[in-house]
C-alpha cells in the first residue's frame, strides 16, 4: 500500500469515526428524532395548551405559564389567530428578557415552527409572560395553541453540555497527522 493510499484510508477513518460519535448526538442530526427518544425514555413529557381571551378595547391582558419545577420547556410549534388582523400588540419575556424576535407591533395571525431550531433554540428554563395590547375600539379576541414538550433540567443540561463540547471540537479541530515518511 501506498502512502497516498494510506493517508486517505487514515483520512477516511477518521470521517468514520466523527460520524459514529456525531450520530451519538442523535440530536445534531434530527432534532425531532431526539424528541421522540426523551419522551419513550421518560426524560420529557408533551405539552399542549390552547387559550381563547376576549380583550375588552384599550385593554392589556398578560397570562404568564411557569414550568414544572425541575423541567424547562422546549417549544415545538405556535398558532396564534386573532379575530381582526392589525389590533393588538404583542410580547413576550422569556425568563424575565424580552424576546426582540417574538415582538410584533401589530399582530396579525402568525404560525410559528419551532422543530427547526429543536432542542435548543427556543428553551424556556422558568417561565413565559406573554401580553397583549388591544389597541381596536372595540373588544377583540386572541386564539393561541402552543405545542412543546417538558425535558428534565438535569437531562437538557448534560445534552447542553455535549453539544458545547461537539461544537467546541469540530469548530476547531486537531491538526493533521505528520506526513508518513518515505520508505
Amino acid at each position: 500500500m501506498g502512502e497516498e493510499e494510506i493517508r486517505l484510508l487514515t483520512e477516511l477513518n477518521d470521517t468514520a469515526k466523527k460520524q459514529l460519535e456525531i450520530s451519538g448526538l442523535e440530536f445534531t442530526l434530527d432534532p425531532l428524532r431526539y424528541i421522540t427518544t426523551k419522551l419513550r425514555t421518560g426524560e420529557a413529557v408533551y405539552s399542549a395548551a390552547t387559550y381563547y381571551q376576549l380583550i375588552a378595547a384599550g385593554v392589556t391582558w398578560a397570562i404568564t405559564f411557569v414550568n414544572p419545577v425541575g423541567y424547562v420547556w422546549i417549544g415545538l410549534h405556535q398558532g396564534i389567530d386573532t379575530s381582526q388582523s392589525g389590533i393588538f400588540e404583542f410580547t413576550a419575556m422569556v425568563d424575565d428578557r424580552l424576546l426582540p424576535a417574538l415582538y410584533i407591533p401589530r399582530l396579525t395571525p402568525i404560525d410559528v415552527n419551532w422543530s427547526q431550531a429543536l432542542p435548543f433554540g427556543n428553551i424556556v428554563k422558568t417561565e413565559t409572560t406573554i401580553t397583549y395590547i388591544n389597541h381596536d375600539i372595540v373588544a377583540q379576541w386572541v386564539s393561541v395553541l402552543s405545542v412543546g414538550i417538558f425535558l428534565r433540567k438535569d437531562v437538557w443540561e448534560k445534552d447542553s453540555k455535549l453539544m458545547d463540547e461537539a461544537a467546541e471540537k469540530y469548530i476547531h479541530p486537531a491538526p493533521p497527522p505528520p506526513p508518513m515518511p518515505p520508505k
